[in-house]
Formats: C-alpha cells, sequence, structure tokens
C-alpha cells in the first residue's frame, strides 16, 4: 500500500500548557555500605528473655566480623602458650578471632562475647594444656 497525499494533512495550531514543577525536599543520593550495616546491626539485635540488661547480636555465621573467641582460665604461662597455639590453628584455618585475657572472671568474658556477637567461645583450661581439649560454648544456647 502506497501513501498518497489524501492521508497527509499538515496544521499549524497553537496550544497553551499548564505544568507545575516540584523540588523534593529530601534528596536520597545512594543506598549505601552504611544503610546495610545499619539493617545488620538492628536485625541481629537481641535481649535475652530472663535478663533484658543483657543484650547481644545474633550474628548468621556468615556474616559475623569475628567467628569466636579464646579466652585463657588464667594467666598462667601453661594456658598462655595453648592460647596462642589455638589462636595461630584458627589463624591458618582463616577463622576470625580474639584473645580474650583480661583479668575478669570467664562469666564476664562470656558476656563480652555475646555482646560482640561471636557466635562461639573457647575456654583454655588445664584440660586444654594436658589433654588438648578446650570448652566451646554457643552463643545462641549458653552452653
Amino acid at each position: 500500500m502506497k501513501i498518497t497525499n489524501e492521508f497527509i494533512k499538515f496544521e499549524r495550531e497553537e496550544k497553551t500548557v499548564m505544568e507545575e514543577k516540584y523540588t523534593p525536599s529530601v534528596i536520597e543520593p545512594s543506598y549505601g555500605l552504611g544503610r546495610i550495616m545499619y539493617c545488620i546491626f538492628e536485625h541481629c539485635f537481641q535481649m535475652r528473655e530472663e535478663d533484658q540488661q543483657r543484650t547481644y547480636f545474633d550474628f548468621p555465621i556468615s556474616v559475623a566480623p569475628i567467628k569466636c573467641s579464646i579466652l585463657p582460665l588464667i594467666n598462667k604461662e601453661v594456658l598462655n602458650k595453648k592460647t596462642m597455639e589455638l589462636k595461630t590453628m584458627m589463624n591458618k584455618a582463616g577463622i576470625t578471632n580474639k584473645v580474650d585475657d583480661s583479668g575478669v572472671s570467664v562469666g564476664k568474658r562470656y558476656a563480652r562475647t555475646d555482646e560482640c556477637g561471636c557466635p562461639y567461645a573457647f575456654t583454655v583450661d588445664f584440660d586444654t594444656a594436658e589433654k588438648n581439649l578446650v570448652t566451646m560454648r554457643q552463643l545462641y544456647s549458653m552452653t
């Protein structure tokens, strides 16, 4: 089919267009890493039912910044040596960890571990020195 002059028409007309401009008062430039981290922190923040003062982060193991803490029972040379051996083994395996060898009780150090969101805590005691055994505590079950 051919387009002929009877199908084409040119006209000139004048038209008034009214528009309303809007300038937003808040501009959201990006969705950055800070917001993602805030959402993770907010989602993972927990309080123990039996004690509202005991708060902790319940990070999934894949996003926990520190996977475990290593807690020597007391400040003795033999326990410190085993602690450093365990730390070296974990570092070689790519497991992020922290050593808490402060002088406070193990219970307080467990609480610190919970607050940081470390899923596991390993207590180095005299069984570690003698039998190469450690006590492992899990954040969620507190056992």
